[in-house]
């Protein structure tokens, strides 16, 4: 047993960050919302976050809140699978689903819980549709995971990773600053994104290392 551990847990360890622990984190936040649980400490925060942000937050998040939206993710994620399709239709394909499932699924989440935007303090953005979970973060989350996959094999995989991981964290904060979502819409984001895009990449390893490894070689 011990044997079979240390050969193992690399995956056991990755099973349980990318996958585990987020889907717990996800349910729980998605089980408490649906039985109207309150969260006490979110409007504090929200207050708190807005009051003691420094001045030059605002101009940061809304840049990163224009960078996350539709409008500008669609066609950059669009322009980026072409790319990579020239180069590995597989790779492609893996990062078709990665992210676009994570953002189907988030679409599917919004239309099925339907929490109402947080009206704790003035908005810095106009927002339209429902809150629970956000997009911006699970988009966020899902775009750092699935690059981060693509370049594992490479010296730059710690590089990307650090800056995925804060380009994920500032954008989920941008949110809550904002005002357009509670804490726990950007931590259920950040849930999705992480899970299903680890999902993903743990099921299509095996191919993905496949395809970078004959692509390097060629």
């Amino acid at each position: 047993m011990i044997s079979w551990i240390r050969l193992h847990w690399r995956p056991l360890l990755a099973l349980a960050l990318l996958i585990v622990l987020p889907l717990a984190l996800l349910g729980k936040i998605a089980d408490d919302i649906h039985e109207k649980q309150p969260f006490a400490w979110e409007s504090p925060l929200m207050v708190g976050l807005r009051a003691h942000a420094p001045a030059w937050f605002a101009g940061l998040a809304k840049a990163f809140s224009t960078i996350g939206s539709a409008r500008v993710m669609l066609p950059f994620c669009a322009v980026l699978t072409v790319w990579l399709w020239t180069r590995a239709h597989s790779v492609a394909r893996y990062f078709l689903l990665s992210v676009g499932g994570a953002v189907l699924l988030n679409v599917v989440l919004k239309l099925a819980f339907g929490r109402a935007r947080p009206q704790v303090i003035p908005w810095l953005w106009q927002e339209g549709d429902t809150s629970f979970p956000s997009g911006h973060s699970s988009m966020a989350a899902a775009l750092a995971v699935t690059v981060t996959a693509l370049v594992w094999r490479t010296p730059y995989r710690w590089p990307v990773a650090v800056f995925g991981v804060l380009y994920t964290v500032i954008m989920g904060v941008s949110r809550v600053y904002l005002g357009v979502h509670y804490p726990t819409d950007v931590l259920g984001g950040w849930a999705l994104g992480v899970a299903w895009s680890g999902g993903v990449a743990m099921l299509l390893w095996r191919r993905l290392r496949e395809a970078q490894t004959a692509r390097t070689a060629s």
